[in-house]
């Protein structure tokens, strides 16, 4: 089995004009969420958890934890609360 280097084949495709504004476009909601994954996971909560903390709907958690899941910015300072996230730096 062959093995792919991720920053390597990630500078590959920022090479395309069309992949790079993309990728721009959504590192935000990434780093957004990824903030709020690991917050979560330092304080060993489940998704359940979070949604009751929040008053949440699970499958909402799920969806804004999916790669591909959109979510509001209501949604978003919801779930940082239920999990203590204090502070959040997006960079551009």
């Amino acid at each position: 089995m062959a093995t792919i280097e991720f920053k390597k084949t990630l500078n590959e495709c920022l090479k395309d004009k069309d992949f790079k504004a993309e990728f721009e476009r959504l590192t935000p909601e990434f780093q957004i969420k990824s903030a709020l994954i690991s917050k979560r996971m330092a304080k060993k909560l489940t998704q359940s958890q979070v949604a009751s903390l929040s008053g949440l709907k699970q499958s909402n958690i799920a969806r804004l934890e999916s790669p591909s899941g959109g979510f509001s910015l209501e949604t978003a300072v919801r779930y940082a609360k239920a999990v203590g996230l204090k502070k959040l730096v997006i960079s551009l």
